[in-house]
Formats: structure tokens, C-alpha cells, sequence
């Protein structure tokens, strides 16, 4: 594959591509693409999830996984951006440190053009492997960025799209990370507001409200001290900026899984405890990476678009702006690729489209996509109770696995009984560690 697409000469890349073929006798001719989100996450990596490689999805159709450009085995574009292992206090670092920002791009910019990896080339890439395959049309299912990627491609080439199925839907209008405090704070007090109105979580943490919101002004005066497990078994004194904290609750809320130890890591912290905090941060950064495709696509599609004072809108908010004042700080130090042309431009089509949101998904929140539905003509969009950006945890999700398999059988939305939707629940708020 060329790198840059419009020469269509100099470099080129390789595309990782992974084929897993339909179980079935009776094997559709329209596979389904998986699209990861991120950006960065390589759709491949997909395959550690059973209800992929095994669900009811590939009963009829083949699964087509191809990473996209900048991740996994398509020259994948990662930074070392925490650590290392042995000084766990280097994992406690800006969630963008500039240093290492400029570090890695001077490394990649050795072996890539950094303003060739766009939604827009990923886009060509996708429906040349699409030909080059010979399936004349395709399914779609893409998760969070992946939304993106899908609506992009039905926007130019919706005549190949049979069906898609956005989840966690980012609409063409967000500029990544323009409001991500103001849909965070939403998502924590909505959790907040669920857990003092349930049992057991209500008598446990009576005042979680306010609990929460003295930990932060606590924060807002100064850093804290936690302890962290290094990996050799050794405790280890860290540094907590507020910053931090908010960065873990944030990602926290990201899974109702994980969600639902929120009020009691909170809890923990009000009392001075902070180290279920920090350590969710050092487990999180383990790997010490960072996916340098987030920072390709943001800086040219998302962070120059952000309003300019939206790091003082979300002052109010827990996480204070921070991850507006450092990606644009970042983007400073990365090349910039072109602005799309798409860019807050609505996709209108009439492919058949089921999309699902999380009611407390603190990213990409159910109005955006009920906004993404209203000019998509053969849609239905379903908001998936108590779920977080992902809704692993809850119980009933069976629910969503079946809707999947029978809209993409039938190729539309209509007469989709989705009455199970309202049998999913959260197991249960953790109140002990």
C-alpha cells in the first residue's frame, strides 16, 4: 500500500489483513469489517475477543480484520511514552509528556510520513482491500473511533455498505477532546446519582457526592502521595496530580465494569487513601505506550477545531481542561496532516444502520448518536441502560449479541424487537476492595 495515497508513489506499508472465515454451510457473500476505535487500537487485536471470533457474526460471514494504517502490523505507529518498569514514578508523568512526544516523532518520522495517517487514507485502504478481495459489498460494525472510520467510508462509498453497526458513535462534528470534561463529569454524577439511590452502595457511601467533590478541590490544592506495587513486589511512593486522578476515574468510567468500583476507589481517596487510584493509573500505562496514531489523527482532524475556550468551559468540571491544554501542546510538536473535508459535515445515507450508546458513556454520550441517526433514514439507535463506553459488566448483554445477529441476517432495522434492552443491568456497585 502507498504511504501517500494521492502520489501514489515513494513508500509503502504493509496492510496486516487477518481473514477468519464463516463456521457455517451457508456463507453469505458480505463479510463484516471489524473497526477498532482509539485512534490506534489494530482491529487484529480483536481477535482476543471470543464474541468475535466465535459469535453468532461469523455464523454466515466471514470476519475482516485489517489493521488500519499506523497500527498493529500495518506499520504501526507506537511511542514510549511511560516508564520504565523499574522506576514506576516515570508512569506518573503528563498524560502527553512533550519530551517524549517529540522523541517519538523524530524515531517514526524515520520510517513514516506522519501526516499520511488519516481517516480519509484509511478509508481508500479499507475499500481497496474490499476489491482486492472481491466482495462486492460489505458489512461494517465499528466501535467508538471506528464510528468514524465507518461513517466515513459509507459516506464515499456507501454503494459497497450492505448494513453498519456504530457503537459508542462519534458524529463527524466532535473534535477530539473538545467537551470530554463536560461528558465525563455528566457520566460520573449520573454513576453517583445511581449508586446513592441502590442498595447496598446508598448506605455505604451516603455522601459520595460530596466525598467526590472535596477529593478534587483537595487535588486543585496541590498534589498527593500514593503507594504503588512495583513489579518486583516492591511498594513504591508516587506523586498524584490532579490530573491523574481525573484521568483514571475517567477511563474507570469507560467500562461498567470497572465503573462500578468508582464510589468505592472515591470513597478510599476522601478518606486519604489514594493508592486504588494510582494503581489503576500504573496498571493502565503498564505497557508504556502510547499509540501515535491518536496524535496523527487528532492533530489534523480534531485539535485545531477546538473552540478556544474550551479548556475555561470545562474549568468547573473534574477533569479541568487538562487534556485540551495538552494535546494541543502536543499537536505543537507533531506534523499536521490535511484537514478533512468531511469535517463537521453530517453523513446523510440510506444503508441500514444500528447504532447503540451507553446512557453513561462519559465520551460519546446517547445524544450523539441519536444526532448521527437523525440523518441516516434507514436507522434505529438504542441506548443501552447503565452502560459505559463499553458495557462489559452489566448482565443481559446477550441482548445486544442477538439484535447484532438478527439485523445483520435481515440487513434492516425494521421489525427488530428490542424489547430485551430493558432486561440489562448493572450486577452490583463493589463496596469493599
Amino acid at each position: 500500500m502507498y504511504e501517500n495515497r494521492s502520489t501514489r508513489a515513494g513508500r509503502l506499508i504493509p496492510l496486516q489483513i487477518v481473514v477468519l472465515p464463516a463456521r457455517g454451510a451457508r456463507r453469505a457473500p458480505d463479510p463484516v469489517f471489524f473497526l477498532a476505535g482509539g485512534p490506534g487500537q489494530a482491529a487484529s487485536w480483536l481477535m482476543a475477543d471470543p464474541a468475535i471470533t466465535n459469535g453468532s457474526l461469523r455464523e454466515h460471514r466471514d470476519i475482516v480484520l485489517v489493521d488500519q494504517r499506523g497500527t498493529g502490523g500495518s506499520n504501526g505507529l507506537t511511542c514510549d511514552f511511560y516508564g520504565p518498569p523499574a522506576d514506576p514514578a516515570n508512569y506518573f508523568e503528563p498524560f502527553l509528556p512533550l519530551s517524549r512526544v517529540r522523541e517519538c516523532r523524530d524515531r517514526l518520522s524515520a520510517a513514516a510520513d506522519l501526516t499520511q495517517y488519516t481517516t480519509t487514507n484509511s478509508v481508500a485502504d479499507l475499500d481497496e482491500v474490499r476489491a482486492a478481495f472481491g466482495y462486492e459489498r460489505i458489512n461494517l460494525d465499528g466501535g467508538s473511533y471506528g464510528t468514524r472510520l465507518a461513517l466515513e467510508y459509507v459516506r464515499r462509498h456507501e454503494s459497497r455498505v450492505r448494513a453498519v453497526i456504530l457503537e459508542g458513535v462519534a458524529p463527524p462534528d466532535l473534535h477530539m477532546p473538545e467537551n470530554f470534561g463536560i461528558t465525563a463529569q455528566q457520566a460520573l454524577d449520573a454513576l453517583l446519582d445511581e449508586c446513592v439511590s441502590v442498595e447496598p452502595c446508598a448506605t455505604t457511601f451516603p455522601s459520595i457526592r460530596a466525598e467526590t467533590r472535596a477529593v478534587f478541590e483537595r487535588l486543585t490544592e496541590g498534589p498527593v502521595r500514593a503507594r504503588v506495587m512495583s513489579p518486583g513486589g516492591r511498594p513504591v511512593e508516587v506523586v498524584l496530580r490532579k490530573e491523574h486522578v481525573a484521568e483514571a476515574i475517567r477511563y474507570m468510567t469507560y467500562s461498567s465494569h470497572t465503573a462500578a468500583r468508582v464510589p468505592l476507589v472515591l470513597h478510599a481517596a476522601y478518606t486519604g487513601d489514594y493508592s486504588a487510584i494510582a494503581e489503576y493509573l500504573f496498571k493502565e500505562r503498564s505497557p508504556g505506550t502510547f499509540d501515535g496514531l491518536y496524535l496523527s489523527i487528532t492533530c489534523a482532524e480534531d485539535v485545531p477545531f477546538v473552540s478556544a475556550d474550551a479548556d475555561t468551559r470545562e474549568a468547573a468540571t473534574y477533569m479541568s481542561g487538562y487534556r485540551v491544554r495538552e494535546q494541543r501542546a502536543a499537536c505543537a510538536e507533531w506534523p499536521r496532516g490535511a484537514a478533512p473535508d468531511w469535517l463537521g459535515r453530517p453523513v446523510t445515507a440510506s444503508v441500514p444502520a444500528l447504532l447503540i450508546s451507553g446512557a453513561l458513556d462519559p465520551v460519546t454520550p446517547p445524544e450523539a448518536g441519536a444526532a448521527v441517526a437523525k440523518t441516516l433514514s434507514h436507522s434505529l439507535h438504542l441506548t443501552v441502560p447503565y452502560g459505559g463506553h463499553s458495557p462489559s459488566g452489566l448482565s443481559g448483554l446477550e441482548c445486544l449479541q442477538a439484535l447484532k445477529a438478527r439485523f445483520l441476517e435481515s440487513g434492516s432495522v425494521a421489525g427488530l424487537d428490542t424489547t430485551c434492552i430493558a432486561d440489562i443491568r448493572r450486577p452490583g456497585f463493589a463496596t469493599r476492595p
